[in-house]
């Protein structure tokens, strides 16, 4: 894994004396894949408009590549930090979908040509090209979804982070948005996931952040996350089904027991696909 991107230090954040966010610490590397867990209210979205600096830390500091950001940087954090949006009718303003995802090139003051570049490779990334001349308001939920991600893409950001994105989603659209979001890692980008979907976090993160009550409690891998009882009785979790069932067959003795852990549905057919074709050749 590549150096720091972001990196945060004792963290403080209240709404109005109420105290949301509680001596944060973390440290964001380039190209990761981060989903961030915790029940409603934990405060995974006010550390994320932290993060891009929509909100402003009470205390605390925040890094982009070792470079502590003060006010004056703000515009540069903005820039490189993207934040798409659970709700997408709270991101999109614009008349049309062309309009829509120009609006924050524009506002980085770049060149005609090269607002007009970035809104065709936006569209084009994101598959929107029969869309573009049409009011976003009027669109699908997966539509939508898409123009709010393309709006951020045509601002560059090297981490882009994710609220929710497969809230509200049918199945077949929360499949397409997990699939831009490999291929968003797969061309180097550091992806920052708040999800309550167990399942996704276990087969996509590297890493998983679980936030309770305003407090960073646990940092690690999900395989690690999704075996500490306590913290998912805290953060009111429970372990993927792919985890039980791989546990389940552990436990039975079909599997052997320091064996790495699937991942994917797939992964565990084959090895049970295996399971049967041992048994038949012993029989």
């Amino acid at each position: 894994m590549e150096r720091s991107l972001l990196t945060v230090k004792n963290l403080y954040f209240s709404y109005d004396d109420k105290a949301v966010l509680k001596d944060i610490n973390v440290n964001i590397r380039r190209g990761e894949r981060v989903a961030v867990m915790g029940s409603n209210g934990a405060g995974k979205s006010t550390f994320f408009l932290n993060l891009n600096g929509v909100l402003h830390p009470e205390q605390g500091q925040i890094y982009l590549e070792g470079k502590q950001i003060g006010k004056k940087d703000l515009k540069e954090l903005r820039k490189r930090v993207g934040f798409v949006f659970q709700d997408a009718d709270s991101q999109i303003i614009a008349a049309t979908v062309k309009a829509e995802i120009s609006f924050g090139p524009m506002n980085m003051e770049l060149g005609r040509e090269e607002v007009e570049k970035r809104v065709r490779d936006a569209v084009s990334y994101m598959d929107l090209d029969k869309l573009k001349d049409r009011p976003p308001h009027y669109l699908s939920g997966g539509e939508k979804k898409r123009v709010s991600i393309a709006d951020i893409l045509a601002m560059e950001p090297e981490l882009l982070i994710f609220d929710e994105p497969m809230a509200a989603l049918d199945p077949v659209n929360a499949d397409n948005v997990e699939r831009i979001l490999n291929r968003l890692h797969d061309d180097g980008k550091t992806l920052l996931i708040a999800t309550h979907d167990v399942d996704f976090a276990y087969r996509y993160a590297d890493r998983i952040l679980v936030f309770s009550d305003g407090e960073l409690i646990a940092d690690g891998t999900p395989v690690d996350i999704f075996h500490r009882e306590k913290i998912m009785e805290r953060a009111h979790l429970k372990q993927p089904e792919m985890l039980v069932i791989w546990e389940a067959l552990r436990a039975a003795g079909l599997v052997a027991f320091d064996s790495r852990y699937p991942v994917t549905s797939n992964q565990v057919a084959k090895e049970i696909a295996h399971i049967k074709v041992k048994k038949e050749g012993e029989s």
